[in-house]
């Protein structure tokens, strides 16, 4: 099953924000930056993860996003869920499939989508980011010491 664009940069948008200290507001530009992603496409993912909660939108001079929630809240079948608009790997009826009454292979991928989410559900995005040293390291990201005796995260520059 390959997801669309939009769900893994949301993704790494998720991951990014928790390997912040605290409460530190990173901005848009950070994120864009650090996957090498397209400013405008960063925007309306953070638009959709704060439609959807998973982060909290600061307005103003100071502002930036956080997580809205901890990172052991956020399901990440939840998020794949709320990202992908068509979760479904073949849809044989808007292909006008000559085979779509008898044919079972939509059936067969529906239930390995199915699959793919139950074990999806099996995982938070704090099981996804147990490692910050590594991640932090990876993304060339300065790592605060003090932070990381208490539980490890990174220090955006």
């Amino acid at each position: 099953m390959q997801l669309t664009r939009f769900t893994d940069y949301a993704l790494r948008t998720l991951t990014f924000l928790a390997i912040q200290p605290g409460d530190r507001l990173s901005t848009i530009t950070e994120v864009a930056d650090t996957f090498a992603i397209s400013r405008n496409h960063v925007v309306k993912i953070v638009h959709q993860l704060g439609i959807k909660g998973y982060i909290e939108t600061v307005r103003g001079k100071h502002g930036g996003i956080r997580l809205g929630r901890s990172a052991v809240s956020i399901n990440l079948r939840d998020v794949v869920m709320d990202m992908e608009h068509v979760l479904c790997p073949v849809d044989c009826k808007r292909e006008n499939c000559r085979l779509s009454g008898g044919c079972r292979i939509q059936g067969i991928l529906r239930r390995a989508m199915n699959a793919f989410l139950e074990v999806l559900g099996e995982y938070t995005l704090a099981d996804a980011v147990r490692d910050p040293t590594r991640l932090c390291h990876l993304l060339g990201i300065e790592q605060d010491n003090m932070l990381t005796m208490a539980g490890g995260s990174c220090r955006s520059e």
